[in-house]
């Protein structure tokens, strides 16, 4: 994977809306500094209450404590709304702390959007 970006860049978010899902894109660093950004955006989809919301975090070379508690809130907040949530991500930078913090047993975690659309239909 080519990254057009440089370490310690603040994550970028790009927002997809189909008829079947909502894609979250999230690539570069995900810290502090970008950390209330994402969060607001998830609240808005899990808001508008998609057929699926999926978190695509495979661009991440970076995620801080507070974007690992993103993850995980965004996660609650759409299973409280009713809405299907998969986290994509594939990365050492990502599933090292899921694991270590245990929140790999909380989210529905695969390593690729194409896992991802399937998982969400099958789950």
């Amino acid at each position: 994977m080519v990254h057009d970006y440089l370490p310690g860049t603040p994550a970028r978010t790009l927002i997809t809306a189909t008829a079947a899902e909502t894609v979250v894109t999230v690539s570069a660093d995900l810290d502090l500094r970008s950390t209330a950004r994402l969060c607001e955006a998830l609240a808005d989809e899990t808001a508008l209450r998609p057929r699926r919301l999926i978190l695509d975090v495979s661009g991440l070379t970076f995620c801080s404590v507070s974007g690992l508690e993103v993850l995980t809130s965004a996660a609650r907040a759409a299973e409280a709304a009713g809405v299907p949530f998969v986290l994509v991500a594939g990365q050492h930078a990502v599933l090292r702390p899921l694991r270590v913090l245990g929140f790999d047993r909380e989210l529905r975690v695969v390593g690729r959007l194409a896992d991802a659309v399937g998982d969400v239909v099958a789950g």
